[in-house]
């Protein structure tokens, strides 16, 4: 047998698909939920899943939205915050949210919700012909608990190095021996290289960023984006989720999944394996199942592994791309 934490290969291997968790908001083409984060409270043996409806380029990442489970499997929504409120939070116009990541801060037992924010004067990355335009930032929130109410921080994450000018966002941040760690996306202000860099933190607040990593000692490809969950391993950190490549009409999409140690101080990721991710369910896209986004986590309460992912509908997505596709949130489980 093994030792330390259960290889993630073998985690994958044995998923199985449950059910589809969260619908979009109608079935038109550009409608999408998702970009979210799985977790699990032990002690209330409640489950929280964020998400982010979509409703094409007029209505794009409109709120977040926050749901609640007591049997990890059906979740009812909770609470919402709109991007109209968080742009009187913010203090200027959010015109569209993403990713988000909750966890709960082992310094003050309050919620941290990271929200990823496009904060340009204009409505812009709507158009895939100007997906490279956003402004896009990371902004904290806190509460006592996920229901809320959500208390506005600040940016935890600035465009302020120059490799990540146009975009410090789309994060995976796990806490792991105490310490904050966040790989997230990072592009460069006017251009379309995007890749993955690495951030670390005490409390979640003011963060050190590291810089861009390196895949296996080598300079990452033109694109590389990546989501999923950062768990504690013997050798280190391991990130565990999806590899993105390809982006098709404005939209970043997927059929890989693998799992990296971090080596963090030497800026590295050290690959532990890769692989195709094969539809088990007639709601995933043949040709490329995800969209990008996915959160993986160890239930201890039912002894398996929980792994949510953004999937592009094959049924009522017209097409492969930004305002094409319809994405669902799908539940897959492991009995590794």
């Amino acid at each position: 047998m093994w030792s330390g934490l259960t290889p993630p290969q073998t985690v994958f291997y044995w998923r199985r698909f449950k059910k589809v968790v969260l619908n979009p908001p109608d079935f038109e083409p550009g409608s999408w939920c998702g970009a979210g984060k799985l977790w699990i409270d032990v002690d209330s043996e409640e489950y929280w899943l964020t998400s982010r409806p979509r409703k094409g380029s007029e209505r794009r990442g409109f709120a977040v939205e926050i749901y609640r489970s007591t049997n990890g499997e059906s979740f009812s929504l909770v609470t919402w915050i709109t991007k109209e409120e968080l742009s009187e939070i913010v203090g200027k116009p959010v015109q569209s949210i993403e990713n988000q990541q909750l966890l709960l801060d082992p310094s003050t037992g309050l919620y941290h919700l990271y929200l990823s924010l496009d904060i340009h004067e204009e409505n812009v990355a709507g158009d895939a012909s100007k997906v490279y335009e956003g402004r896009w930032e990371t902004y904290l929130m806190t509460a006592d608990d996920p229901a809320g109410p959500w208390s506005g921080e600040g940016f935890a994450l600035r465009g302020d190095r120059e490799y990540d000018s146009g975009e410090a966002r789309d994060c995976t941040i796990d806490i792991i021996d105490g310490r904050y760690f966040c790989l997230y996306k990072a592009r460069k202000a006017g251009t379309s290289r995007v890749n993955m860099a690495l951030a670390v933190s005490r409390d979640g607040r003011e963060w050190n960023k590291l810089g861009v990593v390196k895949i296996n000692g080598k300079a990452q490809p033109q694109y590389l984006m990546m989501n999923g969950s950062i768990m504690a391993g013997c050798t280190g950190p391991i990130y565990f989720g999806t590899v993105t490549t390809d982006v098709l009409k404005g939209s970043a999409l997927t059929k890989k999944f693998a799992a990296y140690t971090i080596d963090y101080r030497n800026l590295n990721l050290e690959e532990i394996f890769t692989a195709e991710w094969t539809p088990g369910s007639r709601y995933e896209h043949p040709t490329y199942p995800l969209h990008t986004y996915s959160s993986i986590v160890y239930d201890p309460l039912r002894e398996l592994w929980m792994m949510t992912v953004e999937a592009v509908d094959p049924l009522y997505s017209a097409g492969l791309g930004l305002n094409l596709e319809v994405d669902r949130v799908l539940l897959y489980t492991s009995e590794a």
